[in-house]
C-alpha cells in the first residue's frame, strides 16, 4: 500500500475508534439535555399546562445534509426539523434567534456559533468550510411551544490526518484579542447548581461597556468531554440588568455570570462568547467536575 492509501486507511480507523469510543462514553451517561443523533426524536419528558393538564410528548428529529464536506471546500450545510407532521417552522425565539447552530470538532476544537436561515418549507441553510480534517458535531438549538431542545448530528471532513486529543488542561484565564478574560467557578459539585462568572479586561483595565450578545451580556455554550453532551446555560439576569452569582455576589459591570448544573462528573469545555466595539470574541476554558 502506498503512502497516501495508508493515511487515508489511519483516517478512516481513527474515526471508527472515535465513534466507537463515543459510543462507549455515552452509554455511561444520562443525557444531559435533550438531544438526539440525527437518526433518532429527542423524546420530551410530559409537562403540564396551566391548568394542571398533562401535556402530550412531543419527538422532534434532525434531518441534515451534506453529512460528509471535503477539507477547504465551501458548501451549504442544510438540515430540517422533524416532527409528526414533517418539517417544523413555527420556531420561538430564543436568544434573539430561532435557531442556533453550534459546530465543533469532536476533540472540543474549531467552535462555531452559527445563526442559519430558514425557507418556506422548513429548510435551514447556512455556507460552511473546514480548513481541518475530523469528525464535528453540529448542534441544533431551538424551541417550539416554550420548550427548548437540542437536536445533533455529525459532519465527517476528510482530507488528511486527524488525531483525536483531550481537552486542553483546566485554567481560569483566557485571551483573545487583547481580550483577558477570567473564569471563577468555586468548588462545582455533579448534579448541583454552580455559579460561572467571568471577568473581562484589557490592558490591565476592566471592561465596563460590555454591549449585549444575544439579548444578555454573554452567551455560553458548554459541552461534556467523550459524548459531547450538551448542555444548556443560563445567564444570571437580576433587576437593572445586574447579574448575581450564588451566595449573594453582585457582578460587576465587567463580569459576566450564568448558572449550570453539570449532570455528571468529569470535564467539560466551556465557550463563552462575549461583545465589545462591535465585535463578538470567543475564549474557552476547561472545568474539571470532581468524581
Amino acid at each position: 500500500m502506498n503512502s497516501a492509501g495508508l493515511r487515508i486507511s489511519l483516517f478512516v480507523a481513527g474515526l471508527l475508534l472515535v465513534f466507537g469510543a463515543s459510543a462507549a462514553v455515552g452509554s455511561l451517561f444520562e443525557p444531559a439535555d435533550v438531544e438526539s443523533d440525527a437518526s433518532h426524536g429527542a423524546e420530551q419528558s410530559a409537562g403540564h399546562d396551566a391548568h394542571g393538564a398533562e401535556a402530550a410528548v412531543v419527538d422532534y428529529s434532525l434531518r441534515m445534509s451534506p453529512t460528509q464536506i471535503g477539507r477547504g471546500q465551501e458548501r451549504e450545510l442544510r438540515f430540517s426539523i422533524d416532527g409528526a407532521d414533517g418539517p417544523v417552522t413555527n420556531f420561538d425565539e430564543l436568544h434573539e434567534r430561532r435557531m442556533h447552530l453550534i459546530v465543533v470538532r469532536r476533540d472540543g476544537a474549531e467552535f462555531r456559533h452559527l445563526h442559519p436561515e430558514m425557507d418556506e418549507s422548513g429548510t435551514w441553510a447556512i455556507p460552511i468550510r473546514f480548513d481541518q480534517p475530523g469528525a464535528y458535531r453540529a448542534f441544533a438549538d431551538f424551541s417550539v411551544g416554550g420548550e427548548q431542545h437540542t437536536l445533533a448530528g455529525d459532519v465527517f471532513v476528510p482530507g488528511g490526518e486527524f488525531e483525536m486529543r483531550p481537552f486542553p488542561p483546566e485554567s481560569p484565564f483566557d485571551s483573545t484579542d487583547g481580550y483577558e478574560v477570567r473564569l471563577r467557578t468555586g468548588e462545582p459539585v455533579a448534579g448541583e447548581p454552580a455559579s460561572l462568572t467571568f471577568s473581562v479586561s484589557k490592558g490591565g483595565h476592566d471592561v465596563h461597556d460590555l454591549a449585549p450578545y444575544l439579548g444578555a451580556k454573554g452567551h455560553l455554550v458548554a459541552l461534556r468531554e467523550g459524548d459531547l453532551a450538551f448542555l444548556h446555560v443560563h445567564p444570571e439576569e437580576a433587576g437593572g440588568g445586574h447579574a448575581h452569582g450564588h451566595g449573594g455576589h453582585e457582578a460587576a459591570a465587567n463580569e459576566i455570570a450564568f448558572a449550570a448544573t453539570f449532570p455528571t462528573p468529569g470535564r467539560y469545555r466551556l465557550y463563552l462568547q462575549f461583545k465589545h466595539e462591535g465585535v463578538v470574541r470567543t475564549v474557552e476554558y476547561t472545568v474539571e467536575v470532581p468524581r
